[in-house]
Protein backbone atom coordinates (compact mmCIF):
# COMPACT_ATOMS: atom_id res chain seq x y z
CA UNK A 1 0.00 0.00 0.00
CA UNK A 2 3.03 2.14 0.89
CA UNK A 3 4.37 1.56 -2.83
CA UNK A 4 0.60 2.12 -4.08
CA UNK A 5 0.48 6.11 -3.06
CA UNK A 6 3.49 6.64 -5.10
CA UNK A 7 1.14 5.82 -7.86
CA UNK A 8 -1.98 6.61 -7.50
CA UNK A 9 -4.83 6.71 -4.83
CA UNK A 10 -6.93 3.89 -3.65
CA UNK A 11 -10.26 2.39 -5.16
CA UNK A 12 -12.57 0.06 -3.84
CA UNK A 13 -12.19 -3.94 -5.39
CA UNK A 14 -15.87 -4.74 -4.30
CA UNK A 15 -19.03 -2.83 -3.32
CA UNK A 16 -17.61 -3.92 0.68
CA UNK A 17 -15.23 -0.91 0.08
CA UNK A 18 -12.32 -2.97 0.07
CA UNK A 19 -9.20 -1.55 -0.83
CA UNK A 20 -6.48 -3.90 -0.42
CA UNK A 21 -7.48 -7.36 -2.07
CA UNK A 22 -6.59 -10.84 -1.12
CA UNK A 23 -6.86 -12.75 -4.15
CA UNK A 24 -7.58 -16.31 -3.10
CA UNK A 25 -9.14 -19.86 -3.62
CA UNK A 26 -12.19 -19.13 -0.94
CA UNK A 27 -14.24 -22.34 -2.10
CA UNK A 28 -16.21 -19.90 -4.51
CA UNK A 29 -18.19 -22.08 -7.65
CA UNK A 30 -16.76 -20.50 -10.54
CA UNK A 31 -19.54 -21.89 -12.74
CA UNK A 32 -21.40 -19.31 -11.48
CA UNK A 33 -20.56 -16.22 -13.45
CA UNK A 34 -23.40 -14.40 -12.78
CA UNK A 35 -22.51 -13.71 -9.14
CA UNK A 36 -19.21 -15.21 -8.44
CA UNK A 37 -15.96 -12.79 -8.33
CA UNK A 38 -13.70 -15.35 -10.32
CA UNK A 39 -10.55 -13.70 -8.17
CA UNK A 40 -11.47 -15.91 -5.07
CA UNK A 41 -11.48 -19.26 -7.32
CA UNK A 42 -8.94 -21.39 -8.85
CA UNK A 43 -10.08 -21.69 -12.54
CA UNK A 44 -8.54 -19.83 -15.44
CA UNK A 45 -8.84 -15.99 -15.51
CA UNK A 46 -8.82 -14.79 -19.17
CA UNK A 47 -7.30 -11.89 -20.95
CA UNK A 48 -9.16 -8.81 -19.34
CA UNK A 49 -8.27 -5.62 -17.68
CA UNK A 50 -9.56 -4.62 -14.08
CA UNK A 51 -11.91 -1.69 -13.64
CA UNK A 52 -8.95 0.49 -12.35
CA UNK A 53 -6.05 2.49 -14.00
CA UNK A 54 -3.44 0.31 -11.98
CA UNK A 55 -3.47 -3.20 -10.49
CA UNK A 56 -0.51 -4.53 -8.32
CA UNK A 57 -0.34 -7.83 -7.00
CA UNK A 58 2.40 -8.97 -4.06
CA UNK A 59 3.14 -12.87 -3.96
CA UNK A 60 2.62 -14.37 -0.79
CA UNK A 61 2.67 -18.14 -1.44
CA UNK A 62 2.49 -19.66 -4.56
CA UNK A 63 0.41 -22.57 -5.92
CA UNK A 64 1.06 -26.35 -6.17
CA UNK A 65 0.56 -26.52 -9.55
CA UNK A 66 -0.11 -22.79 -11.78
CA UNK A 67 -1.35 -19.88 -11.05
CA UNK A 68 1.12 -18.31 -13.55
CA UNK A 69 0.74 -14.70 -15.07
CA UNK A 70 0.21 -13.67 -18.90
CA UNK A 71 0.73 -10.00 -19.62
CA UNK A 72 -0.15 -8.75 -23.21
CA UNK A 73 0.28 -5.10 -24.72
CA UNK A 74 -3.31 -3.64 -25.80
CA UNK A 75 -1.39 -1.53 -28.77
CA UNK A 76 0.17 -4.90 -30.11
CA UNK A 77 -3.35 -6.39 -30.10
CA UNK A 78 -4.70 -3.63 -31.55
CA UNK A 79 -2.24 -3.49 -34.04
CA UNK A 80 -2.38 -7.34 -35.20
CA UNK A 81 -5.67 -7.53 -34.89
CA UNK A 82 -5.95 -4.64 -37.58
CA UNK A 83 -3.68 -6.08 -39.99
CA UNK A 84 -5.11 -9.48 -39.57
CA UNK A 85 -9.24 -9.40 -38.86
CA UNK A 86 -10.56 -5.56 -39.23
CA UNK A 87 -13.91 -6.88 -39.50
CA UNK A 88 -13.08 -8.32 -35.66
CA UNK A 89 -11.88 -4.95 -34.66
CA UNK A 90 -14.51 -2.94 -35.47
CA UNK A 91 -16.63 -5.41 -33.77
CA UNK A 92 -14.59 -4.65 -30.44
CA UNK A 93 -14.83 -0.61 -30.92
CA UNK A 94 -18.58 -0.38 -31.68
CA UNK A 95 -19.86 0.33 -28.54
CA UNK A 96 -22.63 -2.38 -28.62
CA UNK A 97 -21.02 -4.68 -25.55
CA UNK A 98 -22.84 -4.96 -22.36
CA UNK A 99 -21.00 -5.57 -19.19
CA UNK A 100 -22.27 -7.30 -15.91
CA UNK A 101 -21.99 -5.15 -12.36
CA UNK A 102 -22.73 -9.07 -10.66
CA UNK A 103 -24.95 -7.06 -8.38
CA UNK A 104 -22.32 -4.99 -7.16
CA UNK A 105 -23.88 -1.26 -8.03
CA UNK A 106 -24.48 2.14 -5.92
CA UNK A 107 -28.26 3.35 -6.06
CA UNK A 108 -29.08 4.34 -9.32
CA UNK A 109 -27.12 2.44 -11.41
CA UNK A 110 -28.49 -0.04 -14.03
CA UNK A 111 -26.85 -4.11 -13.24
CA UNK A 112 -24.61 -3.71 -16.38
CA UNK A 113 -23.48 -1.11 -18.71
CA UNK A 114 -23.10 -0.43 -21.94
CA UNK A 115 -19.65 0.61 -23.95
CA UNK A 116 -17.18 -0.64 -26.42
CA UNK A 117 -14.36 -2.85 -25.57
CA UNK A 118 -11.89 -0.82 -27.49
CA UNK A 119 -11.47 2.77 -27.08
CA UNK A 120 -9.07 5.49 -28.65
CA UNK A 121 -8.23 8.09 -26.62
CA UNK A 122 -7.51 10.62 -29.44
CA UNK A 123 -5.95 14.52 -28.55
CA UNK A 124 -8.40 17.03 -30.78
CA UNK A 125 -5.36 19.35 -29.54
CA UNK A 126 -2.49 17.73 -31.25
CA UNK A 127 -3.17 16.53 -34.72
CA UNK A 128 0.21 15.01 -34.56
CA UNK A 129 -0.13 12.97 -31.10
CA UNK A 130 -1.37 9.48 -32.10
CA UNK A 131 -4.17 8.04 -30.24
CA UNK A 132 -4.62 5.53 -27.44
CA UNK A 133 -5.71 2.71 -27.35
CA UNK A 134 -7.81 1.70 -24.03
CA UNK A 135 -9.20 -1.73 -23.78
CA UNK A 136 -12.32 -2.61 -21.36
CA UNK A 137 -12.14 -6.26 -21.31
CA UNK A 138 -13.69 -9.03 -19.05
CA UNK A 139 -15.44 -12.16 -21.06
CA UNK A 140 -16.71 -13.66 -17.85
CA UNK A 141 -18.60 -10.39 -17.29
CA UNK A 142 -19.94 -10.41 -21.08
CA UNK A 143 -21.31 -13.97 -20.44
CA UNK A 144 -22.61 -13.74 -17.25
CA UNK A 145 -25.56 -11.43 -18.54
CA UNK A 146 -27.55 -14.10 -20.18
CA UNK A 147 -29.94 -13.42 -17.33
CA UNK A 148 -30.53 -10.43 -18.80
CA UNK A 149 -30.45 -11.30 -22.33
CA UNK A 150 -32.92 -14.64 -21.79
CA UNK A 151 -35.42 -12.31 -20.75
CA UNK A 152 -35.02 -10.01 -23.36
CA UNK A 153 -34.18 -6.78 -21.51
CA UNK A 154 -30.49 -7.00 -23.68
CA UNK A 155 -29.80 -8.19 -26.87
CA UNK A 156 -27.90 -11.21 -26.78
CA UNK A 157 -24.52 -11.79 -27.74
CA UNK A 158 -24.56 -11.78 -31.84
CA UNK A 159 -21.83 -14.71 -33.63
CA UNK A 160 -19.78 -11.63 -34.48
CA UNK A 161 -19.36 -10.96 -30.65
CA UNK A 162 -18.82 -14.49 -30.18
CA UNK A 163 -16.15 -14.82 -32.67
CA UNK A 164 -14.30 -11.40 -31.60
CA UNK A 165 -14.25 -12.55 -27.97
CA UNK A 166 -12.96 -15.85 -29.06
CA UNK A 167 -10.58 -14.02 -31.81
CA UNK A 168 -9.03 -11.73 -29.01
CA UNK A 169 -8.29 -14.36 -26.51
CA UNK A 170 -6.70 -16.51 -29.30
CA UNK A 171 -4.54 -13.15 -30.22
CA UNK A 172 -3.53 -12.32 -26.37
CA UNK A 173 -2.11 -15.73 -25.72
CA UNK A 174 -0.22 -15.55 -29.15
CA UNK A 175 1.63 -12.17 -27.67
CA UNK A 176 1.64 -12.65 -24.58
CA UNK A 177 4.53 -12.26 -21.98
CA UNK A 178 4.05 -15.29 -19.59
CA UNK A 179 5.19 -14.57 -16.15
CA UNK A 180 6.00 -16.79 -12.73
CA UNK A 181 5.54 -14.45 -9.76
CA UNK A 182 7.56 -15.88 -7.12
CA UNK A 183 7.46 -15.06 -3.35
CA UNK A 184 7.39 -11.26 -2.25
CA UNK A 185 7.46 -10.24 -6.03
CA UNK A 186 5.61 -7.26 -6.92
CA UNK A 187 3.32 -6.86 -10.29
CA UNK A 188 2.16 -3.50 -11.09
CA UNK A 189 -0.08 -3.41 -14.61
CA UNK A 190 -1.47 -0.20 -16.25
CA UNK A 191 -4.61 -1.62 -17.24
CA UNK A 192 -5.07 1.72 -20.13
CA UNK A 193 -2.83 -0.44 -21.73
CA UNK A 194 -2.11 -4.27 -21.29
CA UNK A 195 -4.43 -7.02 -20.64
CA UNK A 196 -3.58 -9.76 -18.51
CA UNK A 197 -4.75 -13.24 -17.46
CA UNK A 198 -4.43 -16.21 -14.94
CA UNK A 199 -3.55 -19.92 -15.54
CA UNK A 200 -5.46 -22.22 -13.57
CA UNK A 201 -4.33 -23.59 -10.35
CA UNK A 202 -4.40 -26.48 -7.73
CA UNK A 203 -3.49 -25.27 -4.32
CA UNK A 204 -0.88 -27.31 -2.06
CA UNK A 205 -2.67 -29.34 0.96
CA UNK A 206 -2.73 -28.24 4.27
CA UNK A 207 -0.47 -27.10 5.99
CA UNK A 208 0.92 -25.57 3.47
CA UNK A 209 -0.55 -22.14 2.75
CA UNK A 210 -2.59 -21.97 -0.06
CA UNK A 211 -1.98 -19.63 -3.21
CA UNK A 212 -2.50 -16.03 -2.21
CA UNK A 213 -1.59 -12.86 -3.75
CA UNK A 214 -2.50 -9.04 -2.01
CA UNK A 215 -4.24 -6.62 -4.69
CA UNK A 216 -4.31 -3.00 -5.37
CA UNK A 217 -6.58 -0.80 -7.91
CA UNK A 218 -5.24 2.47 -8.06
CA UNK A 219 -6.76 5.46 -9.79
CA UNK A 220 -4.66 8.32 -11.72
CA UNK A 221 -6.95 11.10 -12.33
CA UNK A 222 -6.58 13.13 -15.52
CA UNK A 223 -4.81 16.18 -13.53
CA UNK A 224 -1.88 14.04 -12.45
CA UNK A 225 -1.15 12.31 -16.25
CA UNK A 226 -3.92 9.51 -16.29
CA UNK A 227 -5.69 8.93 -19.42
CA UNK A 228 -8.99 10.50 -20.32
CA UNK A 229 -11.62 7.70 -20.00
CA UNK A 230 -15.28 7.04 -21.69
CA UNK A 231 -16.83 7.30 -18.27
CA UNK A 232 -18.53 9.52 -15.99
CA UNK A 233 -15.84 9.22 -13.01
CA UNK A 234 -12.76 10.18 -16.04
CA UNK A 235 -12.16 13.58 -14.32
CA UNK A 236 -12.60 12.26 -10.80
CA UNK A 237 -9.61 12.16 -8.42
CA UNK A 238 -10.74 8.52 -7.70
CA UNK A 239 -11.95 7.14 -11.08
CA UNK A 240 -13.18 3.39 -11.49
CA UNK A 241 -13.12 0.78 -9.13
CA UNK A 242 -16.53 -0.56 -7.47
CA UNK A 243 -18.52 2.37 -6.52
CA UNK A 244 -20.22 1.36 -3.36
CA UNK A 245 -23.53 3.52 -1.69
CA UNK A 246 -22.22 5.89 0.73
CA UNK A 247 -25.13 5.01 3.35
CA UNK A 248 -23.65 1.00 3.12
CA UNK A 249 -21.33 0.46 6.69
CA UNK A 250 -17.61 -0.50 5.56
CA UNK A 251 -16.66 -3.68 6.17
CA UNK A 252 -12.92 -4.42 7.90
CA UNK A 253 -10.28 -5.75 5.25
CA UNK A 254 -11.36 -9.23 3.92
CA UNK A 255 -9.20 -11.89 5.52
CA UNK A 256 -10.46 -14.49 4.06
Amino acid sequence: MGLGTYLGYFVSQNSRGHVLGHVKDVGDDPTQIDSVRIYRTNARQFFHADDSDIVGLLCIARALEGGESDIASSHLVYNTLAAERPDVLKTLTDPIWYFDRKGETSTGQEEYIRTSVIYMERDDGNAAKPPRVYTKWDPYYVRSLSRFSDAGVIPPLSAAQVDALEVLEATCNRLSLHMILEVGDIQFLSNSHVLHARTAYTDHAPPTPRRHLMRLWLATPEHEGGWRLPFWDSNEKKRGGIQVDDQAPVAPLDAE
